[in-house]
């Protein structure tokens, strides 16, 4: 349903409802909060809040400076396309920053993060949101694979030397106009 709401408002209103989101999250947070303490009483949800927070703290220490290296390296070979929940580096510091945040929501979320098939629906369904609203989105725009194109340096590098030597060969005090 989600992907056919980005079709129909476009990828702004996605945007826009992101931004609702995170906006209304802390309200739906405090709102949490007091259905849990009201459940199991406050002093206990207050505690497991902190435990929550302090289990997210050890998660990333345990595994953070492993998974942020996976991570540049990644980055480094395949782009920013590296960067989706279906690899375990980027679920578990993302589960992680999720269960240090206080609130119960998060903390679902973030634990859910570990989960593997969880982690598989949320990256499919957030995978469909963005292609949804990329689609909707500009018509100029052209996505190729990565094996559909080449950075081509020796072209941008003459260019370059082109307009260094074009700038030399005008007269002292005379400003050329670039094109």
């Amino acid at each position: 349903m989600a992907p056919k709401l980005a079709l129909k408002y476009g990828a702004m209103s996605l945007l826009k409802w992101a931004l609702i989101g995170l906006l209304g999250l802390p309200a739906a947070e405090l709102a949490a909060f007091v259905a849990v303490a009201a459940t199991i009483g406050w002093f206990k949800a207050m505690l497991l809040l902190i435990a929550t927070s302090l289990v997210g703290v050890a998660l990333l220490r345990r595994s953070g400076r492993d998974n942020l290296a996976q991570l540049r390296a990644a980055v480094a070979q395949e782009g920013l396309a590296a960067i989706h929940l279906e690899r375990p580096a980027v679920a578990a510091m993302t589960g992680g920053i999720l269960l240090v945040v206080p609130g119960f929501i998060t903390d679902i979320l973030g634990a859910a993060l570990f989960v593997p098939m969880a982690r598989r629906f949320l990256a499919r369904k957030l995978g469909g949101l963005a292609r949804a609203g990329r689609q909707v989105g500009d018509e100029h725009v052209i996505d190729l694979a990565p094996d559909e194109w080449r950075r081509i340096e020796s072209d941008r590098k003459q260019r370059r030397g082109q307009r260094a030597s074009n700038a030399s060969d005008a007269p002292s005090g005379v400003a050329r106009r670039r094109r």
